[in-house]
């Protein structure tokens, strides 16, 4: 558990005395926000605020302990900012959905004129969307759709892509071989919308998961399963990849790095 981003949820939905506008003024959606309260008096081992239909209101031990939660945020964040002005050269920590490919090499490049170390981190979309959340990286690209509460979240990006059999050519229709994809715990929502469309254009909807790329590329050229790539010609049903980048919420971005820079960056990168 993140102890000072949930220190930060109690505090927020004190003064507020409410969640939805606790949840409004934290740049997330209420559901994550109870929840993330719930982990915390979990750990603490008491309850914080008393609910009912009208407002929230800290408990005794809320009103005792606030003061305390207060005190070790600003601590930690002295001691970040303190922390930073000893730092050399700031490595700038990128996260780039394993689904991405062969554009992953090409977005890590784009942000070689930053001026700042870039570390890049393969995974798949779940696993970025909380490092992004939980400080552990300074923005990543993920496939779209998926859950980005707690994020700042940009647009969607489109990269076309349809079925292609050996050689990278586009599969005829009424091929029904099945699709080698990546694993559906990196991202459910887009796995089963990818699913949904292939049923919809007539394919059988039976995939095969696989977790390495090199290993999905010997499958197709063995024959044994269809791909996805390319670009759809005059008879192939496009089955796009759809990806979005996401930064920190403004508050927790560190302030020496050019998150938005970078941002556009890997989105000029992506298409």
């Amino acid at each position: 558990m993140d102890l000072l981003r949930h220190l930060r949820f109690a505090i927020t939905i004190a003064e507020e005395r409410h969640f939805g506008r606790a949840a409004a003024r934290l740049d997330m959606s209420q559901p994550p926000l109870s929840q993330g309260l719930q982990r915390l008096e979990r750990r603490l081992g008491v309850r914080l605020f008393e609910r009912d239909a009208r407002a929230v209101r800290p408990t005794p031990a809320g009103d005792a302990l606030l003061p305390r939660m207060r005190d070790v945020l600003e601590a930690a964040e002295g001691f970040l900012e303190e922390a930073t002005e000893w730092s050399s050269e700031p490595d700038l920590r990128v996260g780039i959905a394993a689904d991405v490919e062969d554009r992953a090499c090409r977005a890590v490049e784009a942000l070689g004129g930053l001026g700042v170390a870039v570390s890049p981190l393969i995974a798949g979309s779940v696993r970025l969307v909380d490092a992004v959340r939980d400080g552990g990286l300074d923005l990543a690209v993920v496939r779209h759709p998926g859950i980005v509460d707690g994020t700042d979240a940009r647009g969607v990006l489109t990269i076309p892509r349809t079925i292609c059999s050996a050689g990278g050519r586009v599969a005829p229709p009424g091929t029904d071989l099945p699709v080698v994809v990546p694993p559906r715990r990196w991202q459910p929502a887009a796995h089963d919308q990818l699913v949904d469309a292939l049923r919809r254009h007539r394919h059988s909807g039976e995939v095969i998961e696989e977790a390495d790329l090199m290993a999905r590329r010997a499958l197709v050229a063995a024959g044994r399963v269809l791909g996805l790539g390319g670009a759809p010609d005059a008879t192939g049903a496009n089955f796009p990849l759809r990806l979005r980048v996401i930064l920190p919420v403004a508050s927790d971005r560190r302030r020496d790095l050019p998150h938005l820079r970078a941002a556009e960056l890997l989105e000029t990168a992506l298409t």
